[in-house]
């Protein structure tokens, strides 16, 4: 597994990144159902196994759902509502990114038969499952930010994401320096989780420190666990 992870890091590496697309915030009405754009990125980074540009799947998500995004949205100006939802898809699509990466490093370190994904876990609102001395870690990935944290509590209580059998393990990315959770960037600057992050989750977790509680917030290195 370790070639496709670096095979998946040169891809990453290779994005043309536009970072101005995360302050632009014109299009942000849910995307629910068939225009819910994870599917279509987990069809084709999962299932068919394609890799698309930020451009591509803008292209391939726009013309795929443009007559359904008039008939939802009834935009007039296509060329704003364009721009809006390209930049949305972009913050989406990264984020895709990010958790493919977590995921990809994840096998890699324990093991492919030891982690897994599927739409199931999704539905159920986990990111993948690692599998430790015999024990199911449900984990969540979210950027470390006062925003993520609150939105990741309120899903939390109302959206029974913390529902299936396993410990929940919040395992948040910081987007700050000289942290045990601090991204690890490209050349391009597209941050990456660390080895060092994950192997510090497998230290705690084989320690028997990592248990479902009932604290909410950020902890002293980054990351929670909650029940």
């Amino acid at each position: 597994m370790k070639g496709a992870l670096q095979e998946y890091e040169s891809f990453l590496e290779s994005l043309q990144l536009y970072p101005e697309l995360f302050k632009k915030k014109t299009v942000e009405m849910d995307l629910k159902g068939i225009l819910n754009p994870s599917y279509l990125l987990d069809d084709y980074f999962f299932k068919q196994k394609k890799w698309l540009s930020f451009n591509d799947f803008y292209e391939t998500y726009f013309n795929r759902f443009k007559d359904e995004l008039k008939n939802r949205f009834q935009f007039r100006d296509d060329e704003s509502f364009a721009a809006g939802l390209r930049a949305r898809l972009y913050r989406t699509q990264f984020g895709f990114l990010t958790e493919y990466h977590a995921y990809f490093l994840s096998i890699s370190l324990f093991g492919e038969s030891n982690v897994s994904r599927s739409t199931e876990l999704d539905l159920a609102g986990v990111d993948f499952e690692i599998i430790l001395q015999d024990k199911v870690y449900n984990i969540h990935i979210f950027v470390d930010s006062p925003r993520a944290w609150e939105y990741r509590n309120y899903k939390s209580q109302y959206k029974q994401v913390n529902s299936r059998p396993g410990i929940h393990v919040n395992l948040p990315y910081s987007l700050q320096s000289g942290r045990i959770n601090s991204l690890r960037f490209l050349k391009n600057r597209f941050g990456v989780y660390s080895e060092r992050y994950l192997r510090y989750f497998e230290t705690e977790a084989k320690a028997g420190n990592i248990k479902n509680n009932n604290i909410s917030g950020t902890g002293t290195h980054g990351f929670i666990y909650v029940s």
